[in-house]
């Protein structure tokens, strides 16, 4: 296979048996799945969910959810706090889908309440420890009066939610599971604490749900990065390296034998800046290297690897066998470090057998 310039390819099959992985889990314990969208962006991917059952879907801004309104999802989740600036937009999306929103400021349902005439479902966001958004669970005044101006509205409460973005962190499975455990344990007691309001449980990492052996207990998981994984996830642990379903394909510009570098067309901004750090390498690397064929992909290369990038030039770090072998205009591909940061510079994928597939930002197959 050969490139002109960097292109993102997609293996459907380890996509759908990420996909059914998790979905397969979720329905021993009766656990809702609504996939984050925001990984893959895509209606052609997103169309890959609805064969294992999926019928509502979790994105990160109003926008995706209009693009996958039209695209025909009927119910969907915003997971990101109610911007009270957006409020129109809120309004239209919720008279045409089924519409659940997150809240973690009064003022964010006062506007709602006041603004949208249409019953939404409404998740209160609790800070378990990623120190990202959220009410401290310690602030009980406030949850209290969320859920008290929430029960006297016409909308209605869903559950606590939280994305345990620490577990992302981890060293380990063992890790991923006891921040998990400390992080689940904050949500069951507001949910023993509000017992009268009848609070559901919902969560939204992808390492918890990847390890977890089963959801009891949880009414829904809202994670969407096992969709791709990458390699922070299978340093982790969470998955393996054979479970990443897009690499970027880059093609090699240049060689420099007294260094064993490849310099290729890939740097920044279609990869991102992500850095992945670990004990396999003496410095950060931006992805691993893998060779490239007509069916897909190879495992990864020893010792090669993606040693810095600029804007549009990646340098590739390789061993005398790899060097020797690769020559200027041959295409390698690139493992990404973090999958919904490579797929939103991308903007666009290529199906290992030549198939284009929109992007929310970029091609749409939307009339």
């Amino acid at each position: 296979m050969k490139v002109k310039r960097p292109t993102l390819l997609v293996d459907k099959q380890k996509v759908l048996r990420n996909i059914e992985r998790i979905v397969t889990k979720a329905k021993l314990t009766g656990t809702e799945v609504y996939p984050h969208f925001k990984t893959h962006q895509s209606l052609e991917i997103g169309s890959w969910f609805r064969d294992e059952g999926i019928d509502g879907i979790t994105v990160s801004s109003v926008g995706m959810a209009q693009y996958f309104a039209v695209g025909g999802w009927a119910e969907i989740y915003i997971a990101f706090p109610v911007n009270i600036n957006e409020i129109d937009d809120i309004k239209e999306l919720a008279e045409s889908v089924r519409l659940t929103v997150l809240v973690n400021e009064q003022k964010q349902l006062t506007e709602l309440i006041k603004e949208v005439s249409t019953a939404v479902k409404v998740k209160i966001e609790v800070e378990t420890g990623a120190s990202r958004s959220g009410v401290l669970p310690e602030d009980k005044d406030k949850i209290t009066e969320i859920l008290n101006i929430l029960k006297n509205s016409h909308h209605e409460f869903d559950s606590f939610y939280s994305h345990f973005g620490h577990t992302y962190k981890a060293s380990n499975r063992e890790e991923v599971k006891a921040i998990f455990d400390t992080s689940y344990q904050i949500l069951n007691s507001l949910k023993q604490d509000y017992e009268a309001f009848n609070p559901k449980i919902s969560l939204g990492d992808t390492p918890s749900a990847s390890v977890l052996s089963n959801y009891q207990d949880i009414k829904s998981v809202h994670a969407g990065n096992y969709v791709f994984y990458d390699l922070t996830q299978a340093q982790i642990g969470v998955c393996s390296e054979d479970d990443i379903g897009i690499a970027l394909a880059v093609p090699v510009v240049s060689k420099n034998r007294q260094s064993l570098e490849l310099i290729v067309y890939g740097g920044g901004v279609h990869l991102s800046k992500e850095v992945l750090l670990g004990k396999e390498y003496n410095q950060g690397i931006f992805g691993k290297i893998v060779n490239v064929h007509n069916n897909g992909w190879s495992s990864s290369l020893n010792g090669s690897y993606v040693k810095s990038i600029s804007q549009e030039h990646g340098v590739i770090q390789v061993t005398p066998e790899v060097f020797e072998r690769i020559e200027i205009g041959d295409t390698l591909g690139i493992l990404p470090v973090h999958s919904c940061m490579t797929a939103d510079c991308m903007r666009a994928y290529v199906s290992i057998n030549g198939q284009q597939m929109d992007h929310f930002q970029g091609i749409s197959r939307l009339p």
